[in-house]
């Protein structure tokens, strides 16, 4: 993954915009807690590590059983393909055989 090259403006609307995103609280409010991270962090390049990600795994299953081919499935969920295998370690839900009957029923009116 690219590293984010970013100014020391860039760097404070970044935090501004997420505590007043995250936390609802005022530019005005917000800025002595961005000049004290800012100064808590100057000249460093600090590590934090990325959320956890969730992933619809009930979601995926219904597409996988209804057929859609496992490349459909990674592009359309935005997975790896090893990614995908981890997430069913009993291994890749199976499209359903079920088939709709195309015998029509005949029905005798008066």
């Amino acid at each position: 993954m690219a590293r984010r090259k970013e100014t020391a403006e860039q760097l404070r609307a970044r935090i501004l915009s997420a505590m007043q995103g995250d936390i609802g609280i005022s530019e005005q409010m917000a800025q002595p807690f961005v000049e004290s991270i800012m100064r808590c962090f100057a000249g460093e390049q600090p590590y934090f590590p990325a959320g956890e990600r969730s992933y619809p795994t009930p979601q995926i299953s219904a597409a996988l059983e209804r057929g859609c081919s496992v490349k459909q499935v990674l592009r359309d969920f935005e997975l790896s393909r090893a990614k995908l295998y981890s997430l069913f370690p009993g291994g890749l839900p199976r499209p359903s055989k079920v088939q709709l009957s195309t015998v029509s029923l005949k029905v005798e009116t008066k």
